[in-house]
């Protein structure tokens, strides 16, 4: 079987940060290949209704900009802020299709499962001749066709969001959540676009306290100001204080808006929003007679049963560890993410330390996470931080 070339490079995930990987790849002359599962940016375009966080300037990665403008393309405005899909469609398409990159990204190919050739997960631990055996990983096409590839270095980039929280008590599924999940909202709703119709006029509820919680009780706040009888049932675990992702002295101001608002609606100020606190989901129910829902919750007051047409469950996302289950990786026992990293992030001041090489570094040599994946199931992360970490890694 034919070796790979040393300067050899697989990245999983086309998304911002594996992109920002390819292309800072292709300066330092690595022979670089990109697989992506669905399209280019489909995780920023499940999301691409919401207007983010972050202006131009902090969304668009250093090299990323600058292959683009050797194609004559256009920086947007820096100061305004892009929804997902604008992000997508004027910087991650355009880029994914410059002539460096197009022959090099690798579209409905999903990464299923990686490992050594030639050597198991528990051979030469802490010995660096595991460099020696090149990262053999499955590529499976949208025809369900398979194909072995090798590379000796990778970097999984795929992000978080296609792996999202149950909605159970204790992070499981409810009973009768795994069977109606295919039914339910697992993301930020587009609510008063593509959505609309599944809920103006009708009552959902909407299970989680953070920010894409948050985000999805906004909009139907405002779809219930212009259609009647649209309601909004919000069930959060937490009572009382910050909501999750929420940042004292925020210097983003569109999220220091949206939490204000949210607390808003927290504390009563739509009649059509009711907030419910401190309570876990026990149990789904699906009247197909009826098409609602009954939804079973706990709390300090007992058990309640709320009847509604629609459910969203905005419980957070986590890492999908079953990709890199055969290579030597430390992770966090509370997070699943990489423990370096992990450490740093509960650690003072560790906004500084988040993209050092030792942070970002696995017991697998050459084997890297970065981008939302590397923070787990902390929701802090910013583009910025990818950028920075694959630069690192990458140098």
């Amino acid at each position: 079987m034919t070796t790979p070339a040393r300067n050899t490079l697989a990245v999983v995930g086309a998304g911002p940060i594996g992109l920002e990987a390819a292309a800072l790849a292709l300066e330092h002359g690595i022979d670089v290949h990109v697989f992506e599962r669905g399209d280019v940016g489909a995780h920023v375009l499940a999301w691409g209704h919401v207007r983010m966080f972050t202006p131009w300037r902090d969304t668009i990665g250093p090299a990323t900009a600058r292959l683009l403008e050797r194609h004559g393309w256009s920086a947007p405005d820096p100061g305004a802020l892009p929804t997902g899909a604008e992000f997508a469609e004027r910087v991650l398409q355009p880029l994914a299709a410059v002539p460096e990159l197009a022959a090099r990204i690798h579209t409905h190919e999903q990464v299923v499962h990686i490992t050594r050739r030639g050597a198991l997960k528990d051979e030469w631990a802490d010995d660096p001749k595991r460099r020696e055996f090149p990262f053999r990983f499955l590529v499976r096409n949208a025809g369900g066709h398979e194909s072995v590839l090798h590379a000796f270095q990778l970097i999984d980039a795929s992000g978080t969001y296609g792996a999202p929280n149950w909605a159970g008590s204790g992070g499981i599924p409810a009973r009768g959540e795994s069977y109606l999940a295919p039914q339910m909202g697992y993301r930020c709703d587009d609510v008063t676009g593509l959505r609309r119709e599944r809920h103006a006029g009708r009552a959902t509820l909407v299970i989680g306290g953070g920010t894409s919680a948050a985000t999805t009780v906004s909009a139907l706040a405002q779809l219930a100001e212009a259609v009647p009888g649209t309601a909004v049932v919000w069930a959060m675990r937490q009572a009382g204080g910050p909501l999750s992702g929420e940042v004292a002295d925020d210097p983003l101001p569109a999220r220091a808006a949206l939490f204000a608002a949210a607390h808003g609606l927290r504390a009563g100020g739509n009649a059509a929003v009711t907030c419910i606190e401190g309570v876990e989901v026990e149990g789904f129910e699906f009247n197909s007679a009826t098409h609602r829902y009954r939804v079973a919750l706990s709390g300090g007051a007992g058990t309640r049963v709320e009847e509604v047409d629609a459910v969203v469950v905005n419980t957070g996302f986590g890492p999908d560890n079953s990709l890199y289950r055969e290579l030597q990786v430390h992770e966090s026992w509370a997070s699943r993410g990489p423990m370096p990293l992990a450490t740093a992030l509960r650690g003072a001041g560790a906004g500084a330390t988040v993209t050092a090489a030792a942070t970002l570094a696995n017991p697998e040599p050459e084997f890297w996470i970065a981008g939302a994946k590397s923070f787990a199931r902390d929701n802090t992360f910013l583009l910025a931080t990818g950028y920075a970490q694959v630069a690192e890694i990458v140098r």
